[in-house]
């Protein structure tokens, strides 16, 4: 065996190898976008959760809004304002499940990493956005039970305080968790909490999963 013929054996030889490392570099490459994708499906399964229990919610809610303003008036009527609020924040956490289930489907597992990347972060910021909403329900929950017709010119002034006591709670909880439930306060161990509850888990699992590409 001559010279050229080695030197072609060997190009034949190194041409095999680089197919067989690029096939194997493609197929590794595809397996860590199918768990990139995979990490997603507990999110995908609690914006299901949530909207298959939401909407029988709001239907509730709605007809007992629709009912109460047949037979009364809202003006002053505690229970219809505070049912009318707790139904317009659901109604908005049911789109913002709505919205984010569909975005979650958009993402294309197969495409540029870069672009599943930039999916991913503006699913994780709108989710943020939309937890921090949640809580604005929390006060009206605490004004249910009032009754116009006593409250407070009948009440006592123990009543009274302990109402405005609960009510005032409620109501810092709900402005503490609109002012911190942001990207930058992330490793709060509340917020964090619920960041995870809320999704945030499955969608930084999915990020990491991604950043194995960057090697490839």
């Amino acid at each position: 065996m001559n010279e050229q013929e080695i030197l072609t054996l060997w190009k034949s030889q190194d041409s095999k190898i680089e197919k067989v490392m690029a096939m194997n570099s493609k197929i590794l490459k595809e397996q860590i976008s199918q768990k990139s994708k995979k990490a997603l499906f507990g999110f995908k399964a609690e914006k299901i959760t949530g909207i298959i229990f939401g909407l029988p919610y709001l239907i509730i809610l709605g007809s007992i809004l629709g009912i109460g303003l047949q037979v009364s008036s809202l003006a002053g009527n505690y229970f219809l304002i505070s049912i009318g609020m707790i139904f317009l924040i659901n109604l908005k956490i049911f789109a913002d499940y709505v919205r984010h289930l569909v975005m979650s489907y958009q993402i294309d597992f197969s495409g540029a990493v870069a672009d599943i990347q930039k999916k991913l972060i503006e699913l994780r910021f709108s989710l943020i956005r939309s937890v921090r909403y949640i809580g604005f329900q929390l006060p009206f929950y605490s004004t249910l039970h009032l009754d116009s017709s006593w409250f407070p010119s009948q009440a006592n002034a123990v009543g009274i305080i302990i109402q405005v006591l609960i009510t005032g709670i409620f109501t810092f909880a709900a402005i503490w968790i609109f002012l911190n439930f942001k990207p930058e306060n992330s490793n709060h161990k509340i917020v964090k909490k619920l960041f995870f509850i809320a999704g945030i888990k499955e969608i930084d699992q999915s990020m990491q999963q991604l950043e194995e590409l960057k090697n490839y």
